[in-house]
């Protein structure tokens, strides 16, 4: 019997390294098991810290009594007459009373009519428009525009010109109904312009001006005082109010109040009430384990989170002090507010008591919201120590957490490179091992065909032991 064994890339081969590739690669699945960990514990991580970041949102809408408070103009009757926009930061509330006698107008003419807008019965010419600053602008009409469409369509082309064009029809005369119409772009006295100037020859019809208005200044009562306003359209009409005027109606006084909005102010608390319970909310989370919890996972124990949850909890508990002009300062508590914490860790919010509060101490309430020792600010210093670029500790947490999944890459990588060359080792013995064989079977059949009596009695066959 003949030498056997199997060839490098048999089965048996292929099975003998992958059992000794497999035993060395053990520690990089280790190794992989644990970053897949640590992986799920960072991204945990920045869910926590995506929520965190909308707490830093929250207090900034109430950090300052200006950023706390809102207003709403209340016109009653005089919506239809008037529109109101306010800028918080400079407006004060207060009642006027308000009645819009005349509306600025605009500068304005109409020209003489035309059987046709699109017939080109004007021939050739210049339409001369006098600019605000003194210059003119002269449009060269041509034959192929020399129509009222044409002439408002070059007119509307020209980015410097202060009127606007259009065709209009009138049907006071059947005959000759479509007329042009100019209106100056500014309304007010001050934005009076000079009328444009027509010039054409060889035409079969002639454009003139057939009347025209002046601009004209808006005039508006306040509290029984008449004022001119040189738009329609004021910025400040009073500090921070901002008023567009839409009709006059000289018999109908209205009223313009301005107040706190209390829907707006308590929604902002509420939003920073909702922003602290999603924090808490989490780290009540992580520190609830039962025997089949893998803690490895979550940040049960974590003792930054646990005094974080601590100083929060602390924060919302404390005293606020408040000043008013006949007492000494007191404090104040957010369960006096409607803010308080509930059987299961979470912060409630009352928000009719929230609004009756503000009704009735509007200043009292804002500063212990807003106030340099208020809510706002005390939470600050808490998310500020935690959430730092670079040193804060939240911020430190993290970093320590990617170093970790890169030290654990590292070694991943080292080890890899070691099995591959463990690979390269063992196939390269196996090779050695294949030909030292190959060299046995040559020796083998050379003995036996030099030897008498080959076969079972072979004794070289015997001394190899029958392979």
């Amino acid at each position: 019997m003949g030498l056997r064994f199997d060839p490098v890339g048999g089965g048996q081969f292929k099975q003998a390294v992958q059992q000794i590739i497999e035993a060395e690669s053990q520690p990089i699945k280790t190794l992989e098991a644990h970053k897949t960990k640590e992986q799920a514990r960072l991204k945990l991580f920045q869910e926590f810290k995506n929520t965190f970041m909308g707490l830093d949102k929250a207090i900034s809408e109430v950090s300052s009594f200006k950023k706390f408070r809102e207003l709403v103009a209340d016109l009653g009757d005089g919506g239809n007459l008037m529109s109101v926009t306010l800028d918080k930061e400079k407006a004060e509330p207060g009642q006027y009373t308000i009645e819009i006698d005349e509306l600025a107008a605009h500068t304005s003419v109409i020209t003489s009519g035309f059987e046709n807008a699109d017939d080109k019965v004007l021939g050739q010419g210049f339409v001369t428009l006098n600019l605000q600053n003194g210059d003119t602008s002269e449009i060269y009409i041509d034959d192929n525009d020399s129509s009222l469409r044409g002439i408002a369509s070059l007119i509307n082309q020209q980015s410097n010109s202060p009127v606007r064009a259009a065709v209009i029809r009138d049907d006071s005369d059947p005959d000759e109904p479509w007329k042009l119409l100019l209106t100056g772009k500014k309304d007010g006295a001050i934005n009076q312009i000079d009328y444009p100037e027509f010039y054409f020859m060889d035409g079969d019809a002639e454009l003139y001006i057939d009347d025209n208005t002046d601009a004209k200044n808006a005039i508006v009562s306040i509290d029984g005082f008449e004022v001119e306003l040189g738009s329609n359209d004021i910025t400040d009409f009073l500090p921070g109010v901002n008023v567009h005027l839409k009709q006059a109606r000289p018999d109908q006084p209205f009223t313009l109040t301005i107040k706190e909005d209390n829907q707006k102010m308590s929604g902002k608390v509420k939003g920073l009430v909702d922003q602290v319970n999603q924090v808490l909310q989490f780290i009540s989370k992580q520190n609830s384990v039962d025997a089949h919890s893998d803690t490895t996972l979550t940040f049960a124990g974590d003792t930054s989170l646990q005094t974080l949850e601590y100083r929060l909890r602390n924060t919302i508990h404390e005293g606020f002090p408040v000043e008013s002009s006949d007492s000494d300062p007191q404090s104040v508590f957010l369960s006096q507010l409607g803010i308080e914490f509930e059987k299961n860790g979470q912060l409630t919010f009352k928000e009719d008591k929230f609004n009756k509060l503000l009704d009735s101490d509007f200043d009292r309430i804002a500063q212990t919201i807003a106030g340099p020792n208020g809510l706002a600010n005390r939470l600050r210093s808490v998310y500020t120590a935690y959430y730092q670029s670079g040193n804060g500790i939240l911020s430190i947490k993290e970093a320590g957490m990617n170093s970790r999944i890169r030290s654990i890459d590292d070694q991943i990588d080292q080890k890899t490179r070691y099995v591959d060359r463990r690979r390269q080792d063992i196939v390269g013995q196996f090779s050695r091992l294949e030909s030292t064989l190959s060299d046995m079977q040559r020796q083998q059949q050379y003995l036996s065909a030099s030897l008498p009596g080959a076969g079972g009695g072979n004794p070289i066959s015997q001394l190899l032991g029958g392979l």
